[in-house]
């Protein structure tokens, strides 16, 4: 196999990149540094208080599953506290007015509570639209909301997740 000077001098390029990405500051969210513990770690510290209704457990189920990975913490240093507003926009409309296409607005804003004081560390909101198609048979449509809310939860627990990582690494 004969190697291009063009694939060799991009494969020389990259590594000479990679040589330079600890120089920039880059430091890995998740895994462990050299001063105190990566955000994996204090995302386990973590309690997670309830959420009301069905899809607020959903919610709850799916922040708990990104940050524990094995076992739940016996002790906490934080507390995440979260609640959903969510509503429904007609996107489409037919020739006798009703809907062809809708889409789900979700809402959490949330803030994370030092547990030793009391007071809040951080705080931000989510948001995620997820659009969908309004279909007539009563079933089908139940399961199209029914799916755009599990979409929508899971993209706001990623983001929510991501967003106290990097809280944590900043050192806050």
């Amino acid at each position: 196999m004969s190697w291009s000077r063009r694939s060799v001098l991009t494969a020389a390029g990259a590594a000479a990149l990679l040589a330079f990405l600890p120089g920039c500051g880059f430091q890995p969210l998740y895994g462990d540094r050299s001063v105190g513990a990566g955000a994996a770690d204090k995302l386990a510290q973590v309690d997670i208080a309830n959420l009301p209704d069905r899809h607020g457990q959903q919610l709850r189920n799916l922040l708990i599953d990104r940050f524990y990975p094995d076992t739940r913490p016996s002790k906490t240093t934080h507390r995440l506290e979260a609640s959903i507003t969510a509503f429904e926009q007609k996107l489409a409309l037919r020739k006798d007015a009703s809907a062809e296409r809708a889409q789900l607005v979700l809402n959490v804003p949330y803030r994370l509570v030092d547990t030793s004081n009391g007071k809040v560390v951080f705080q931000a909101s989510s948001r995620a639209l997820i659009a969908y198609n309004v279909l007539e048979e009563h079933y089908g449509a139940l399961q199209t909301v029914d799916n755009a809310y599990e979409r929508g939860l899971i993209q706001i627990s990623d983001e929510i997740t991501n967003r106290v990582a990097m809280h944590f690494a900043r050192g806050n």
